[in-house]
């Protein structure tokens, strides 16, 4: 199957939407991985847009730089980018798409992202990594159909 830049932006769309229901089902394993592919697929979409082959996949860091996004937006709205970015990458790897709840929670734990939260700690990460997620995507969507990109 072959996919142009357009298709990767449209699954951006689709899967922070799969993510946002999932995390309201209390799924938030599967939110959380589908937040992560959110964020990548619409990497992905402007790395496309510039040249057809790429590397990087599923190193949402190197997506970013190699992507050319950053070049199409304001200084204060790169640093807040990379922030964003930075939240999503400390919840999401790809490899987490085999992890089960259990698994999820263990390395979050490991991860110390379970400081100051009571009860399932995955709830307020799956949380942050959607609302950043999200930001990202809108970020990129507007990017996207303005007349400087």
């Amino acid at each position: 199957m072959r996919f142009r830049p357009e298709h990767y932006l449209e699954a951006s769309q689709e899967r922070i939407d799969d993510a946002r229901r999932l995390h309201n089902m209390k799924r938030y394993a599967a939110a959380i991985y589908l937040a992560g592919v959110s964020v990548e697929c619409l990497l992905i979409a402007y790395k496309t847009r510039k040249n057809a082959e790429f590397e990087s996949r599923h190193d949402l860091v190197s997506l970013l730089r190699e992507c050319g996004i950053a070049d199409f937006i304001h200084r204060r709205d790169r640093i807040k980018l990379s922030a964003m970015l930075g939240e999503v990458w400390s919840r999401w790897k790809n490899n987490y798409r085999f992890a089960s709840y259990e698994r999820l929670l263990s390395e979050f734990k490991r991860l110390n992202l379970d400081r100051g939260i009571k009860g399932d700690i995955l709830k307020p990460n799956s949380d942050i990594i959607i609302s950043n997620a999200l930001e990202i995507i809108r970020m990129g969507i507007r990017q996207w159909t303005s007349k400087k990109s």
